[in-house]
């Protein structure tokens, strides 16, 4: 244990990760959230932009793009 009673994880894997952060306690999984832009090295309205261009990427099935379907 680090000081002040923290584990310490040495993990590897997007499922190590979920799994090491489903452990941490309450007030330590909201600093995670709050630094995850950081860490990753993109901003707050980066992360906000994507999610949006991901959602709608993925909800619209306009017949235009049909021809897409096929790729």
């Amino acid at each position: 244990m680090a000081g002040g009673g923290t584990k310490l994880f040495f993990v590897s894997t997007v499922q190590e990760i979920e799994k090491a952060i489903e452990q941490l306690p309450w007030p330590q999984r909201l600093k995670v959230y709050r630094d995850l832009p950081d860490l990753i090295g993109r901003t707050p309205e980066d992360l906000d932009w994507q999610r949006a261009g991901l959602e709608k990427f993925f909800t619209d099935d306009s017949p235009e793009d049909n021809v897409y379907d096929s790729l």
